[in-house]
């Protein structure tokens, strides 16, 4: 039976409107560019932690967060397999002001997180078209890059955002296409460095400490401590897809097995290109401390940051970078050095594989936009639906079945926070982020206590499964908030999240006083109509 909710201006034939067309192979698409998107990222766990301990990570990871995290959102989705999601799992454990909180908090998440894969497009993209960096003089009028590179970027968010509203299918759909492109050069590069690896002799073998520091505790925690906060975020993401939840086909089915594909193409995406270009040519003589490594300030060059490291500035000119202006190799620099590696220093075969690799990046940025944007959009919606946020946010669009006003919205906050001014807020992510996971985690325990009658696809193992999806993730959320401490202080990693939550809160009661009067609470565990 229907759920049906009626009042002026706020009924269930907006609900209903929603166009449930998401199939196996875009939602694929959608969560793939949510979790992964292709081997960039996996970078910094090389260069800091070690080859060895990075690839070591790309399998544990998924055991001990990936793995529970879907388990989690199994059983959560399949009870509520509704527009919202982890809104509605919140909400239902612990009342109405945690689960705004939570739909708040992973809101303002998104406005500076989503928002840095067009920034990141562009600064690819200046791979190819220096003035996005360099700056350029257009009509007798001069530009910064900077300001070029935020006109990319905002191109971009706008374009995807009408794409948005054309569809989650499209999105979806989009995203397969982009994922294809995107992981072709990745196997063209991984083909040569495996070649290269093999044709060299190069025996298979790696330092599993960075610079083949010896493994001893302290070496190891502190490879540990940035390593397992590197990996967990390239590995994060399963539940965001499900706010999704009233656009998906066959949700309780669709879900598991599109999370299972991403799981293996993820693992696939990330360790078999790390595997080539180290075995390929970009890690001679420990060059792979170059890895991913970040300048202090952008053009100042990594000498001073691998100094730290012990690296001398003599090591790395042996490797073909200067110290004074060169960045950290990502994957596109990684490629052209395994051309160095096969056909000489700055070969054709060099550049070839360069550039289709920095393509790569482009597409993989433009579908971590894509697949990320899409949870961002839909949660104000399903708060709007619930009486928690102006009901104009819970229109959907009469020809396309999406909610439009809440995409259109969204891509006005990605614009505003893709200037360089907000994007050092990036770094409220990892607070606000995790504590949204832990509360959706404890949802799980407390509504098998509240609600064991509910029909739920079940975490397996009993007890032991439930302690398994509870403690495995949890200590590496700890961890990686202790890491964001470390990094930036108390102020810089929790102080914005802080304020951000005191603005949600703040906001909580006029809304529950004003907007929610006389709005009835959505029903989040009956399907709005029956799946075909």
């Amino acid at each position: 039976m229907a759920t049906v909710i009626e009042k002026e201006g706020f009924t269930s034939t907006e609900k209903n409107k929603l166009k449930r067309e998401l199939t196996l192979l875009p939602l694929f698409g959608l969560i793939y560019f949510t979790v992964c998107g292709g081997a960039f990222g996996a970078e910094p766990m090389v260069g800091l932690s070690g080859p060895g301990l990075a690839l070591l990570l790309m399998v544990v990871t998924p055991l001990i967060f990936s793995i529970p995290n879907m388990l989690m959102v199994r059983e959560m989705q399949s009870m509520m397999p509704v527009e919202g999601g982890y809104y509605h799992w919140t909400k239902q454990a612990f009342g109405p002001f945690v689960g705004f909180m939570a739909g708040w908090m992973n809101w303002v998440v998104s406005w500076v997180d989503v928002s840095i894969y067009p920034v990141w497009t562009a600064w690819y993209l200046s791979y190819f078209i220096p003035q996005l960096s360099d700056g350029a003089t257009i009509f007798g009028i001069d530009f910064t890059g900077g300001f070029l590179s935020w006109l990319v970027a905002a191109t971009l968010i706008i374009l995807i955002s009408l794409l948005n509203v054309r569809g989650a299918r499209l999105s979806g759909l989009t995203t397969n296409w982009l994922g294809l492109l995107m992981i072709i050069p990745l196997i063209i590069m991984s083909g040569f460095g495996i070649y290269a690896g093999i044709s060299s002799g190069t025996p298979l073998r790696f330092d599993f400490l960075a610079g083949g520091a010896e493994v001893n505790s302290p070496n190891l925690l502190a490879a540990l401590s940035v390593g397992v906060y590197v990996a967990m975020w390239n590995f994060m993401g399963w539940e965001l897809p499900a706010a999704a939840g009233d656009e998906i086909k066959e949700p309780k089915k669709t879900y598991p097995k599109a999370m299972v594909l991403v799981l293996f193409a993820a693992i696939l995406s990330y360790s078999i290109p790390t595997i080539a270009g180290l075995w390929g040519g970009a890690d001679i003589n420990g060059s792979h401390q170059m890895w991913g490594i970040e300048e202090y300030n952008e053009g100042e060059g990594i000498g001073a940051v691998l100094a730290e490291n012990g690296v001398t500035e003599e090591q790395i000119v042996a490797w073909g970078a200067d110290p004074a202006t060169d960045a950290g190799w990502e994957f596109p620099t990684i490629a052209h050095k395994i051309g160095d590696n096969i056909a000489g220093k700055d070969s054709g075969l060099s550049y070839f594989l360069g550039a289709i690799v920095g393509i790569s990046a482009i597409l993989s940025m433009i579908g971590l936009f894509i697949g990320n944007g899409l949870g961002g959009t839909r949660v104000p919606y399903a708060m709007a639906q619930d009486g928690m946020m102006p009901k104009w946010l819970n229109k959907v669009h009469p020809k396309y079945g999406t909610p439009w006003i809440s995409i259109l919205i969204c891509g006005a906050f990605f614009l505003v926070f893709s200037t360089s001014a907000f994007q050092n807020l990036v770094v409220i992510d990892v607070f606000l982020n995790m504590l949204v996971l832990m509360a959706e985690i404890f949802a799980l325990v407390a509504l098998r206590i509240k609600r064991p009658e509910l029909p739920r696809n079940r975490v397996p193992g009993g007890v032991f499964g439930l302690i398994y999806i509870v403690i495995a993730p949890l200590s590496i959320i700890v961890l990686a908030i202790v890491s964001q401490i470390v990094d930036y202080g108390w102020q810089g990693a929790i102080g914005w999240g802080l304020i951000a939550m005191a603005v949600g809160a703040l906001l909580y009661i006029p809304i529950r006083k004003f907007v929610k009067k006389g709005i009835p609470d959505v029903d989040p565990y009956v399907l709005n109509e029956p799946e075909k």
